[in-house]
């Protein structure tokens, strides 16, 4: 019997043996387990998205996670980072993960529309015009506070409540649960009362902050009758000095000045209730001073350092101060709307969930460090406006095209400074 078929045998086996090998050595995985937070055990049948994070946003995969909550993904052997959709009870919960690296644990918490504990530590106006003195511009920032116990996420259409004033343009809206980055989230309008608005963004265990930003005709004095859909611990009027302030009850409003912000007066009501009578009147013109972010004190930019990139939640926990205590928290918190970056603005609170501690002496990240960030954070929401429907395919192009290229820029400009 000739040889020579089973040397060829041989040979295909070894072949195969080292293209194996070679698979091998070139693949790696991304594993996680997910825990229910709400009953303390593993969460069993949620589906998890992956997600490459590079010079746009690709999807890898799709999985569930098992009975003891695990999920597996095969994926080559890069340095490259990846982002982690975890779905429970139609609520989605980001996290970053990376090749090869150790399992992530990702919470979740079950849902409802009626979840009570809820509460508003904060709501604060910042106020200012533009140049012309033609409009006035407005940020509105409420902050929640959800401590249900058990801890349970609110969903549903109405998960906050929000009254802007008559004849206001909304120019941009976001919501941000602890620890990640902004997102943006719509606000929208309820036809059930003149000026009412509503965010459908799920409010998860811990603080969220929403923001509505929007302008008004202005002709160098204006009426604004603020009000609170919840009792709120504090409302704050952030105004320049350049500009008048009168509210319609003296006593309602307390003045008060940092050193830290300077030319800006802020106006403080301490317990504000959704009926009490809020009113003020404001003349004059002026712009709240900017700032870059090289003069910026530390962490002012980018909140607690940030180790692991956009919409991850793994930020180290901010015991965040009183805001009335520490001129440093207010001065975040003008930042916050107006920082010479732009793009970025990142607010720390309190994380309920462990959290990773930071490593000591790592430096915070620069400029270009941020604006990476927060590209591909702009890169992750205009994914998820696609999938949801929420920008047609021409739109979602052009802005694709353009965030990678300024993406690819700001990695090349990150790679040089190393």
């Amino acid at each position: 019997m000739p040889k020579e078929p089973i040397r060829l045998k041989h040979a295909t086996l070894f072949l195969v043996f080292c293209f194996a090998l070679t698979l091998s050595a070139n693949a790696d995985t991304v594993r996680g387990v997910v825990r229910n937070g709400t009953t303390n055990k593993p969460s069993a049948g949620d589906e998890v998205v992956l997600k490459r994070v590079g010079n746009g946003m690709e999807d890898v995969g799709t999985t569930k996670t098992n009975a003891k909550g695990e999920f597996t993904f095969n994926v080559p052997a890069t340095q490259g980072r990846y982002v982690l959709w975890v779905k429970h009870q139609e609520v989605t919960y980001p996290r970053v993960a990376q090749a090869g690296g150790a399992p992530v644990a990702v919470q979740v918490f079950n849902s409802s529309s009626t979840v009570k504990d809820i509460s508003m530590p904060e709501h604060m106006l910042v106020l200012q015009t533009t140049a012309a003195g033609d409009l006035l511009k407005v940020d509105e920032l409420f902050t929640m506070d959800n401590h249900s116990t058990p801890p349970m996420t609110k969903n549903g259409q109405h998960t906050l409540d929000v009254y802007l004033p008559e004849g206001a343009k909304v120019e941009e809206t976001s919501a941000q649960p602890a620890g990640n980055m902004a997102l943006k989230t719509p606000v929208v309008p309820d036809k059930s009362a003149p000026n009412a608005f509503f965010f459908g963004f799920p409010i998860r265990p811990g603080q969220t902050q929403f923001r509505v930003s929007y302008s008004i005709p202005y002709n160098g004095k204006i009426q604004l009758n603020p009000k609170t859909s919840l009792p709120a611990q504090n409302v704050l009027v952030v105004a320049p000095d350049s500009m008048n302030f009168t509210p319609s009850e003296a006593s309602v409003y307390t003045p008060t000045k940092d050193p830290q912000i300077k030319d800006v007066t802020l106006y403080l009501v301490k317990s504000a209730q959704p009926t009490q009578q809020l009113g003020f009147a404001v003349t004059g013109t002026g712009i709240i001073p900017q700032q870059s972010n090289d003069q910026a004190p530390a962490n002012a930019g980018g909140g607690a350092p940030r180790g692991q990139g956009p919409g991850g939640g793994m930020a180290p926990p901010n015991d965040r101060p009183d805001p009335l205590q520490s001129g440093q928290w207010l001065f975040l918190g003008v930042l916050v709307v107006f920082l010479a970056a732009g793009a970025v603005y990142v607010y720390t609170a309190n994380i309920n969930e462990p959290q990773p501690k930071a490593a000591s002496g790592k430096k915070s990240k620069g400029r270009t460090g941020l604006l990476l960030d927060a590209m591909k954070e702009e890169v992750f929401q205009l994914e998820a406006d696609r999938i949801q429907g929420k920008i047609n395919g021409k739109d979602y192009e052009t802005a694709k095209a353009a965030l990678d290229k300024t993406l690819q820029r700001a990695m090349q400009r990150q790679a040089f400074s190393k």
